[in-house]
């Protein structure tokens, strides 16, 4: 059962990476898991387009890492498309 209200950690989360999808899963055990999905419109970005991690602190951390090596996905001025 998931609660309607998401943990502050993932709120945070989804707040700090707008453009990936955040949620947080259990498996048939009951481990959660959290997964990030990058969202169609940055997928040609260069930037993973799944991460996987036990917990939503370890996932930013990873995102966290990856995104200082890489600009964040920036929409082009229509007169420049």
């Amino acid at each position: 059962m998931y609660a309607l209200t998401p943990a502050e950690a993932l709120v945070r989360a989804r707040a700090e990476f707008p453009h990936y999808e955040i949620c947080r899963f259990h498996d048939a055990a009951g481990v959660p898991e959290t997964v990030a999905v990058l969202k169609p419109p940055h997928q040609n970005t260069m930037l993973p387009l799944l991460v996987c991690a036990a917990t939503v602190a370890e996932l930013a951390a990873t995102l966290r890492a990856h995104h200082r090596h890489l600009p964040l996905p920036r929409r082009r001025p229509p007169a420049e498309r």
